[in-house]
């Protein structure tokens, strides 16, 4: 069961980073749907900014999936480890 509530908080902070990145774009968004920023060397900074939420929000969901998965292997957790599995065979061969 340890793995189960590891999984559930990898997938609240993978949820939180989610969120947090949409919210940063959509307070840069005008009226208009276009971002505003102020100057060019701010807007590399936020999109890189964003960037890196994004991947961390990416990772944290995939090893929350993943770990609540190998919990219940035997059941349905292997219809979702079966495509991991296959990558992991591809990298093999």
């Amino acid at each position: 069961m340890e793995n189960v509530l590891l999984g559930i908080i990898l997938l609240a902070v993978g949820a939180c980073l989610t969120y947090w990145k949409r919210r940063r774009v959509f307070d840069r968004t005008n009226e208009y749907g276009t971002e505003r920023f102020p100057s060019y060397w701010r807007k590399l900074l936020s999109r890189s900014k964003d960037t890196l939420i994004a991947a961390s929000a990416f990772v944290s969901l995939s090893a929350g999936v993943l770990a609540i998965a190998l919990q219940y292997q035997d059941g349905w957790g292997g219809v979702i480890l079966l495509p991991v599995y296959l990558y992991m065979l591809y990298l093999v061969l």
